[in-house]
């Protein structure tokens, strides 16, 4: 016999669950274009055109940035114009707003 309750627990767990499963995050892959003070500008590969365009990404205290598998500070990350990055969103919060920005590790 179950308590009472219970299935009431399992709704709320997959429902929470979920949720967590809906986030539509999205990765950008590309070169540097320019860093500004809470801006990385990015040129991407348009996946319908195939062109490539310049997208424009905020960041903020908040945004995970990783130089290699080692997480820095923007001033730390010292972003280089041309360098290859990857950019993080969350499609369905802020299609602008990085959540995580991947940098190669320095040589």
């Amino acid at each position: 016999m179950t308590k009472p309750g219970t299935p009431f627990l399992a709704v709320v767990a997959t429902l929470v669950l979920g949720t967590a499963l809906l986030a539509h995050q999205v990765t950008f892959k590309g070169t540097v274009v320019a860093v500004e003070k809470e801006t990385v500008r990015v040129t991407v590969v348009d996946e319908k055109t195939k062109k490539p365009v310049v997208m424009k990404f905020d960041f903020d205290k908040e945004t995970k940035i990783l130089r290699g598998d080692k997480r820095v500070t923007i001033a730390e990350a010292r972003i280089e114009k041309n360098e290859k990055i990857a950019v993080t969103i969350d499609h369905d919060v802020d299609e602008t707003l990085a959540l995580v920005i991947r940098l190669d590790p320095r040589k």
